[in-house]
Formats: structure tokens, C-alpha cells, sequence
């Protein structure tokens, strides 16, 4: 998602547009492959009418009006939607949306999908049920969160001295820094009840947990620098300890395990 405003607000603080939107697109590289993949499990066909929450770099958005044809129709809003190109996909309407404070449209979406969002958002329960009311009956939610608690700690397979125990302070300045802003550091336990609880049915969840060969894919560096504020502010890490895990996400044949993306998905009662 377009994370630009504050980490106090529960967002990620963005020190430029290209650091940001290189890190959404980094995002994308890891995780697109298998949102698409249970988006088309969940039925996703032409006609459909889908809300994109938190759409970022617009990828699965673009993907999205692809899927529905022309008869279809895509809503895909943001905090910010500066770094989402439309492409001219006339299906597309992309809209600036706070998903708490901003209302949405009762029962108008067969697909309600939403990545990397609710996990920032205070209120979370309020936000499922706010997903939950704008899904048709018989439609189906989608939510995507990172996993801080779970063991999704970089897993840097190399013989450097110390790494071990830099990523294991950062896991705790991680987990320290999400709580102050009062977000969610773990959804692996709770998301599928949430969802149940916002009156949603045939909920089902997995765990994604990609595997990244260092200096492939720079989500995980962009994220810390962007992050290193609030880090450093926990207490739990140094400016070493961070510059020791991005060092090792770079290096060919260092193996680099990013925080697990939960996927839990339930339908709208008929």
C-alpha cells in the first residue's frame, strides 16, 4: 500500500517517493505471484465488481480489471495514490480513501481485497467489519498481513560473525516499534477469527513464506531504511545492527527469509 504518512498514525514513514515506490514494487516482485494465485482460487471471473484496498503500485488492481473484463469494474484506493499508474484501464477508478474515516459503498463488491493494510490500522476490527459491509452477499474478503511475531526473522545462511544475533535485535525492535503505533506485530493467530467475527463464513488461511537469494528482491532493505527512525527510537537495535542485516540481504548466496505474509480469506453470508 501507499504507506506515506507517519509511523505514529500506524503507517510506515516513506523518506522519498522513489525509495518508496521502488520498495511497492519490490513488494510486488515477492508477493503478487501468490495473491493472484488464491484471487483466482476465489473464483475471480468477468463481471465481477472488486475493491482494491490499500492498492499501492496497482499492481493486482491493474490485474484485477484484467480478470473482470469490460463488464466488470475495479475500485482501487489508497492513503496515497501517487504511485499508482492505471494504464488507461477504463474498468480502473482509482480514488485517495481512509478506510476508517471514509465511507464505502454497502454490498457493492463480489471481491473486497485488501494487502498489507489492516495490520497498520489501530482499529482493525472495525476495518474488517467495514470490508465485511461492502462485500455482497456470497462475495468473498480477502486480507494479506505480515506475520512480525511469528519466526520470519531474516534467516541469513552465511558465516559472517554476529548476524544471528544483529537479526535477532532487530526482530525485537521490529515487534517494539509496530506496538507503540499501536498496530498488529502478529496476525498469524488471529486473523481467520477476525474474520469470523465480522460475520464472515468458508473462512480458510494459509501462510506464505518466500525464500529470497540475497540481492534479488529489495523490499527487505528498502523497508528498513524507511523503518530506521522508529527502530533506532525502540532502543532494541543499532544503526550497525540494521546496516548488518541489509549488508547480508545483498550478498549472492545468502539466503534471506522476509517476515511471512498471512492470507486469510471468508465469505459474505447469502
Amino acid at each position: 500500500m501507499g504507506d506515506t504518512v507517519t509511523m505514529e498514525s500506524g503507517y510506515v514513514s516513506a523518506p522519498s517517493w522513489e525509495q518508496e515506490h521502488g520498495r511497492l514494487l519490490a513488494l510486488e516482485e515477492i508477493h503478487d505471484s501468490q495473491s493472484r494465485h488464491r484471487l483466482t482460487e476465489l473464483g475471480v471471473t468477468e463481471g465481477w465488481h472488486c475493491l482494491e484496498v490499500g492498492c499501492g503500485a496497482g499492481s493486482i488492481a491493474r490485474w484485477l480489471a484484467k480478470q473482470v473484463g469490460a463488464v466488470g469494474r475495479v475500485l482501487a484506493t489508497d492513503l496515497d495514490t501517487g504511485f499508482v499508474n492505471g494504464r488507461g484501464l477504463s474498468n480502473l477508478e482509482i480514488r485517495t480513501h481512509d478506510l476508517i474515516k471514509d465511507d464505502l459503498p454497502d454490498a457493492a463488491f463480489d471481491l473486497v481485497h485488501a494487502r498489507a493494510v489492516v495490520e497498520h490500522l489501530p482499529d482493525r476490527d472495525e476495518a474488517l467489519r467495514r470490508l465485511a459491509a461492502a462485500t455482497r452477499p456470497g462475495g468473498w474478503v480477502l486480507v494479506e498481513d505480515f506475520d512480525i511475531d511469528g519466526p520470519t526473522l531474516p534467516a541469513a545462511h552465511s558465516s559472517l560473525p554476529g548476524h544471528s544475533e544483529s537479526a535477532e535485535r532487530l526482530g525485537r525492535a521490529l515487534r517494539a516499534a509496530f506496538g507503540a503505533a499501536g498496530t498488529a506485530p502478529g496476525t498469524r493467530h488471529r486473523l481467520p477469527q477476525a474474520l469470523r467475527d465480522a460475520g464472515l463464513t468458508d473462512v480458510g488461511t494459509q501462510v506464505h513464506a518466500p525464500v529470497i537469494t540475497g540481492g534479488a528482491a529489495a523490499f527487505l532493505p528498502l523497508t528498513l531504511r524507511s523503518l530506521r527512525p522508529h527502530l533506532l527510537a525502540t532502543g532494541e537495535v543499532s544503526d550497525l545492527d540494521i546496516e548488518d542485516v541489509i549488508t547480508l540481504t545483498k550478498y549472492q548466496g545468502t539466503t534471506c527469509i522476509p517476515n511471512f505474509m498471512v492470507l486469510a480469506w471468508g465469505r459474505k453470508a447469502a
